[in-house]
């Protein structure tokens, strides 16, 4: 099975409602951490099921990964993937957004290598940028937002996705930035 971890931030939601309609059905399971306040109630569940035809659900304390499911994570919660298995541990105390899309990433990466895709579709700091490279790093695809421009981007991982991942939101392959 495919995993695809989608991290959002400022303008997330709008993004998310925006990439929602157009994810592949199949072998493939994705996995939201939007970051939000954690003493707010949150409509995110209600509001992405709307927009996609693919079952929209929290991720719960023992949640078995399953095709064709969109899991959103928990508020001030961080989400691990370990196996087939999603794990919600509580967020380490630190400054940086929570859900932490670093957190999530990673173990995206050292669960399903080059099964493993990441998307960071909005937000101003650096938070998912770890997480891409590690899957980067394992064979699996990385992806970023591009601000720039509107194009259609399709992810081909260097094992052949069913369907394809269609990213048809302003969407590029993401490079690690180089160092000075």
């Amino acid at each position: 099975m495919w995993v695809v971890g989608i991290g959002a931030s400022a303008g997330g939601v709008e993004a998310l409602r925006e990439l929602l309609p157009l994810l592949p059905t199949g072998d493939v399971a994705y996995v939201i951490a939007q970051h939000m306040s954690p003493t707010h109630p949150s409509l995110l569940i209600q509001v992405l099921a709307r927009d996609t035809s693919l079952r929209v659900t929290e991720v719960g304390e023992d949640t078995t990964l399953e095709s064709g499911t969109v899991y959103v994570t928990p508020p001030n919660r961080d989400v691990k993937v370990d196996g087939r298995r999603l794990v919600v541990v509580q967020a380490e105390p630190r400054i940086s957004p929570q859900p932490s899309v670093d957190v999530l990433f990673s173990s995206i990466a050292r669960a399903c290598e080059d099964r493993s895709i990441g998307v960071v579709l909005s937000g101003t700091g650096s938070d998912g940028t770890r997480g891409l490279d590690e899957i980067h790093r394992k064979g699996g695809a990385p992806w970023r937002r591009s601000p720039k421009r509107l194009a259609t981007a399709i992810c081909r991982p260097r094992r052949s996705m069913p369907g394809r991942l269609s990213l048809s939101v302003m969407c590029r392959p993401w490079a690690k930035p180089s160092r000075p």
